[in-house]
């Protein structure tokens, strides 16, 4: 099993809205390793952050700076004017990330704040950019500066909201992977938790759809895996931005077995429509 070439995918809903096209290592676990990877409490940070900046968002309600806006559309207008074609949430993210360091300067606990600090980028990018997909390139710098420059405004409210309630999603979380591990397994990339339980078959087949995982059979929209009856493979699409291939460590017949546990696949020997 590869990881295929990343789409500049943001959250993806059917992971829990994380954002995994940077990825560089997913492994589908169960049983005695899953018990394992649920015992580390870090591996949680990720989904928290990502699960709490929308819980925080009801609170964290700051519209954006105004000089932040009018200089994130002056430097993305100009590169609109020089032929470089806005389209990708990517872009938010990108511009937004990456006061994440300045901002999590002299943290507390540093792995936490990044998570958080990404994750409020992240969410705030998908809002404004996502409705843009085939917008134009000045289109999308309004919205997406909108949405880096709010997620900024924001970021100290998301911080202290969200460290209040960190430490029992990190438990809530944990106590899932753990009801999940004898069962359907989870999913876990680079290290971190993504997902596990009766969610996981849908999580796993948007990988493959979106061309962050490319597996030895089929996986259609609706979350179907298959087998081919050949050579599967997935097709990823145009994308802004292109990561190199990784090794993963799961296999398709863990896949199978956790998905068919979880009540939501079937097999088919029906060949995606490229």
């Amino acid at each position: 099993m590869w990881l295929a070439p990343a789409l500049a995918n943001a959250g993806i809903p059917e992971c829990g809205d994380i954002r995994l096209e940077n990825a560089g290592n997913c492994e589908l676990v169960g049983d005695l390793e899953c018990s394992a990877g649920c015992d580390e409490l870090g591996v949680f940070k990720k989904a928290c952050a990502t699960k709490l900046h929308t819980v925080c968002r009801q609170e964290c309600t700051l519209s954006a700076d105004a000089t932040c806006t009018d200089d994130c559309t002056e430097l993305c207008t100009s590169q609109c004017d020089a032929g470089i074609n806005i389209t990708c949430t990517h872009n938010c993210f990108g511009e937004c990330s990456g006061s994440c360091e300045a901002s999590c300067e002299g943290a507390e606990d540093t792995e936490q704040c990044y998570a958080t600090c990404e994750a409020t980028c992240d969410g705030e990018c998908d809002i404004k950019c996502r409705p843009l997909v085939d917008g134009s390139c000045y289109e999308h710098c309004i919205e997406c500066c909108g949405g880096s420059c709010t997620a900024q405004a924001n970021m100290d409210c998301q911080t202290t909201c969200q460290e209040e309630e960190f430490e029992t999603c990190e438990y809530e979380f944990r106590a899932d992977c753990d009801a999940s591990c004898s069962g359907s397994g989870a999913l876990f990339c680079d290290g971190e938790y993504v997902i596990a339980g009766t969610e996981l078959p849908q999580c796993a087949a948007a990988l493959v759809e979106r061309g962050v995982l490319e597996l030895e059979g089929e996986v259609d929209v609706e979350g179907t895996i298959g087998t081919s009856g050949g050579e599967g493979e997935t097709s990823a699409g145009a994308s802004c931005s292109v990561a190199p291939r990784h090794r993963s460590a799961g296999s398709l017949g863990v896949l199978f077995a956790a998905a068919a546990a979880a009540g939501h696949v079937r097999r088919s020997r029906r060949s995606r429509r490229r």
